[in-house]
């Protein structure tokens, strides 16, 4: 069954105000063409779960994120208008800190359906005086201590990857963050991929699939739909660009009126970018002869 639609449609469709919403991509693959639609639509009063999600300071910019559960961000005056603009509004977000090791194990139990996963980290430290789910329990089998962290179970996940069939079995490779566990722990999904393969591609390389298809709601195609950040075998990234770009107050306000709200969609995105840099910047940025894996020699 086909589960193909726009990105407005599965945004609209699948997100609403006041979910907790799971964002991939630590730093590789993350969706911003769906975040950027998120900004567009005005979806507020998130809690929003990521590892190093970029796109998150303009989520944070135009308050649309009550709540952030993180390993880390980088929020701050110095670096981004984005921060300053929240507080000026009243905007600016709880955040629930852990350390990226335990935002994975968070999502990992509400993955496998469980209420808390043990851990021997963030406890000797000062996190659990500040962030009331991670505690300290008695070990049944030791009689010692024992520190667990409550499980995340995302209302809404979403998730760019290199390719996906229209029923939602979507394969992503290169460095994976908390994707996997996210992602699996979310209630509904929603894929967004560089490209809608025929099924048969899926299962000819199963090892890939990150999500099956049962467990997708929507699926969009979208190519450079992670841009500015890499996507292994894709592009390359040009994170450090969009910094430059939203430098201060009249780069973050221009940024957010011309490429979020002065757009329709990511194809006309794309389409300013590429008059503002020109065609060979995004030629320099596409990988031209992607090798996925060494080739398998039979016969020995």
């Amino acid at each position: 069954m086909s589960k193909v639609m726009t990105m407005k449609e599965a945004i609209s469709k699948y997100v609403k105000s006041g979910d907790l919403l799971f964002v991939s991509g630590a730093q590789h693959g993350e969706p911003a063409a769906a975040t950027y639609e998120i900004i567009r639509q005005r979806i507020d009063h998130l809690t929003l779960v990521c590892a190093l999600m970029n796109s998150a300071t303009l989520m944070v910019g135009e308050g649309l994120i009550d709540r952030m559960i993180t390993g880390y961000s980088q929020q701050d005056d110095k670096r981004s208008y984005a921060n300053t603009k929240a507080r000026e509004n009243n905007k600016t977000p709880v955040y629930e800190e852990y350390s990226h090791f335990g935002v994975a194990l968070a999502l990992f139990a509400g993955y496998v359906g469980i209420p808390f996963m043990p851990t021997r980290c963030m406890v000797g430290s000062d996190m659990p005086k500040y962030n009331e789910n991670i505690k300290s329990i008695k070990d049944p089998f030791s009689g010692g201590n024992i520190g667990v962290v409550k499980a995340v179970v995302p209302d809404v996940g979403i998730i760019h990857v290199q390719r996906a069939d229209a029923e939602g079995n979507a394969q992503k490779w290169g460095s994976l963050g908390v994707d996997q566990e996210g992602i699996n722990a979310s209630k509904k999904i929603i894929v967004t991929t560089e490209k809608i393969v025929d099924s048969e591609v899926i299962r000819r390389d199963p090892n890939r699939t990150i999500i099956p298809g049962f467990r997708v709601s929507a699926v969009v195609e979208q190519p450079w739909g992670a841009h500015p950040m890499h996507l292994a075998g894709c592009y390359n990234g040009d994170m450090f660009g969009m910094m430059m770009d939203l430098r201060g107050k009249e780069g973050y306000e221009t940024y957010v009126e011309k490429y979020i709200y002065g757009v329709k969609d990511w194809d006309e995105y794309l389409r300013l970018r590429k008059e503002a840099k020109g065609q060979e910047y995004f030629d320099s940025l596409a990988i031209k002869e992607p090798i996925k894996s060494e080739p398998i020699i039979h016969g020995f």
